[in-house]
C-alpha cells in the first residue's frame, strides 16, 4: 500500500530542491561574466543518501544552497556549458516528479469520485 501523505511530502521536497537548483543555476548563468563571482550549487542528493543510510524520513531532508568558493578569489568559476547541462537535467527531473505528483492526484480523484 502506498502512503500518499509521505510520498507526496517527499515528492514536494524533491520539487522544492529542483526549483532551488534551477534558480541557483539561472543566477550562475546570469553572472557568468561578473568578475570574482562564485557559483551557487544546491546540495540535496548527498543529504538524501545520508537519510536513507540512517533510516530517517526522506521528506525531512532539506536542500541547502551553498557557494562554490573554488578557484582564485578574483576569478569567476562559472562554466556556461556545465550550467546549461545542469539546467537541462534539472528540468527533466522536475518533469518526472511533477508527473509523479499528478499521478497521485489522479489516483486520489479516482478513489474519491470513482472516475
Amino acid at each position: 500500500m502506498i502512503d500518499f501523505d509521505r510520498d507526496t511530502a517527499f515528492t514536494q521536497r524533491v520539487l522544492d530542491a529542483l526549483t532551488a537548483r534551477a534558480n541557483a543555476t539561472m543566477k550562475n548563468i546570469a553572472n557568468r561574466n561578473t568578475t570574482g563571482f562564485k557559483r551557487y550549487e544546491v546540495r540535496f542528493e548527498d543529504y538524501l543518501q545520508d537519510a536513507v543510510r540512517e533510516g530517517r524520513d526522506l521528506a525531512s531532508v532539506e536542500p541547502k544552497v551553498i557557494r562554490d568558493a573554488s578557484g582564485d578569489p578574483d576569478v569567476n568559476n562559472v562554466v556556461l556549458m556545465d550550467e546549461l547541462a545542469l539546467l537541462g537535467k534539472t528540468a527533466l527531473l522536475h518533469d518526472v516528479m511533477a508527473r509523479r505528483m499528478g499521478s497521485y492526484a489522479r489516483k486520489m480523484n479516482k478513489a474519491i469520485f470513482g472516475r
